[in-house]
Formats: C-alpha cells, structure tokens, sequence
C-alpha cells in the first residue's frame, strides 16, 4: 500500500527498537459484516501478519522454519477493543515480542487509527511446535538481545459447567476456514465465539464499541468434522465453549471492557 493510500508516513512501520515492529493496514470490504464494522477475526488476521513480517526482519523467515521443521501455534488471546473499527478504516498494527518461556513466547500488540487513536489492546500467547508436540524455543530466537528473562503467566480461560440451557451451534469447519497448517486459523474461532454468542440473545455485546475477548485454544479444529460452538451468560458477560465428543477444543469469555480516561482500552 502506498504513503497516499495508508495516509501515515510508512516509515514510521521502522523502529530502533528490534523487538518491535508496525504496520499499516486497511480494513477491506469482506473483512466487515453487514453493520460495515470489521470482524474481530479479521483484526487477528493483521496481527498474524504483522508477526510474520516482524519474525522475517528478524532472520527468520518461512524457509527457515520449513527447514527445521517447526511452526509456531497460537495458544490464547486476549483482545481489548475500545472503539469502533469499520469497513475502509486505516490502522496501525504493532507488535513487541516480550517474554518467552520454555516451548511458548508472548506477543503484545497495539491496534490505532491513522490519526493515532487507540482503538485496541492485544496479546497472544505462542507456543512453538514440531507439528506434533510442543517443542523448546530454539536458543536464536529466545537469546533475542533486550527480552525480559522474567517468564509471563500463561493466559487461560477457566469456565463453569454449560448449563442446560445453553445455546448450541453446530459447525462443520469449511476449507476456507483451514489456514496451511491444516487446522481451523485461530482468527476464525473470534467468528465462532461472535456467532454463537449472536444467537444466545448477546448481540449487543459482540457489536458493543468497547468490548474484551480472552480465548483459550485447547486443541485444533480439522475440516469436516462436526463441532458443537455452545454460548452462555455468565455473570456480567458471555461464557462459549468451542466442543467435539472428545471434550473442548476452545474456551473464551467475553465482556463489555470499559475504556480509561484517554481512550486507550
């Protein structure tokens, strides 16, 4: 995209500091839903994006996991959302990396308009795999000079029982869902977890202009098997639970977030 496009300079997407990169980004006509406001899952497409341009400006491209046999899988989220993101808008998305532990790293990233605005707060918890099991950060990348030794706590959603009452959706992961892992992309849990709480009678919420996401990923989701995407209130806001007959594949909790006195979330 061009500096005409984007309306911010580009280089401010360099940083001196290494851990850290942004990008501009523009929300497209298909990322948005009928109300014309982006998806949450097409937010976390961006900072997807963004973590792999970071990685490659660090040395480690995709032929270089490719070579070793290793990936990286996304482990938990939690999204804060303090204003309404629309179809067209401009953004800057920014990632830092900030904290490893044995086989999991943490990414923190912040979400602002073209005019600076911030309009979002997110970290994700990554966990390096050889495709089959979890595996230790390789020393190139945890050794990274400037990252805080002190390892961080693991994000995770702990929910009651569903009770009986509960709204059940079935889904049947599509291939377009499928990213080049073979498993349903993490985005597309965001649209599970709206569509499922939509139907429980928490619409407004899922559209609130301030509102927080915490997800846990348990297991992936393989195309063409049946999953049950079960929603429920609890206490203030909304409980889901993404299930196959083996038990949950996914947790998460949503609420509506109250934004601070700047606008920051």
């Amino acid at each position: 995209m061009t500096a005409t496009d984007q309306g911010p300079d580009p280089e401010r997407a360099m940083s001196p500091d290494r851990l850290r990169i942004e990008e501009a980004y523009r929300v497209r006509f298909d990322e948005a839903t009928p109300d014309g406001l982006a998806r949450t899952s097409a937010l976390l497409g961006y900072l997807q994006d963004v973590a792999w341009r970071h990685s490659e400006v660090l040395g480690f491209d995709r032929a270089w996991y490719a070579e070793r046999g290793l990936a990286w899988v996304v482990r938990a989220i939690e999204v804060t959302l303090a204003a309404p993101i629309r179809d067209g808008d401009r953004l800057w998305v920014s990632t830092r990396i900030v904290g490893f532990r044995r086989v999991m790293a943490r990414r923190h990233s912040e979400l602002r308009a073209a005019d600076d605005t911030p309009v979002g707060d997110v970290s994700v918890d990554w966990a390096m795999t050889d495709g089959r099991a979890p595996v230790r950060v390789p020393g190139e990348i945890a050794g990274l000079p400037g990252i805080d030794p002190v390892p961080f706590t693991p994000l995770r959603v702990d929910l009651p029982p569903a009770p009986p009452d509960a709204r059940q959706l079935e889904i049947v992961p599509r291939l377009r869902e499928m990213d080049p892992m073979g498993h349903a992309n993490n985005g597309v849990y965001l649209d599970w977890l709206d569509e499922a709480i939509t139907a429980a009678g928490g619409a407004n919420d899922v559209r609130a202009a301030a509102r927080r996401y915490r997800v846990e990923y348990l297991r992936a989701a393989g195309p063409g098997v049946a999953l049950r995407s079960v929603a429920w209130r609890d206490g203030p806001g909304w409980a889901w639970r993404l299930v196959d007959d083996a038990g949950d594949l996914a947790r998460g909790r949503l609420h509506r977030a109250v934004p601070s006195s700047n606008g920051a979330p």
